[in-house]
């Protein structure tokens, strides 16, 4: 089975997701700068940049034939 998307990728993006969205929180004085708001929401960022990754590519379905040349007219 081939690999699928870019599992590292995703999983590093989402943990800085989730690093941006604690200290965006923090900063917007939404939630204080907690437990669940150090560790929790990176962790979920990480696995939700993982399972995105692991799902992607998204649009991609079969790839489609180019159509046979036509014999020259002549």
């Amino acid at each position: 089975m081939k690999g699928r998307g870019r599992p590292i990728l995703g999983a590093i993006a989402g943990l800085f997701l989730g690093l941006f969205v604690a200290v965006d929180l923090q900063q917007f004085g939404i939630r204080p700068l907690d437990n669940l708001s150090v560790f929790g929401l990176p962790l979920i960022g990480l696995a939700l940049g993982l399972g995105l990754a692991l799902w992607a590519p998204f649009g991609r379905g079969r790839a489609e034939r180019a159509p046979e040349e036509a014999p020259p007219q002549g």
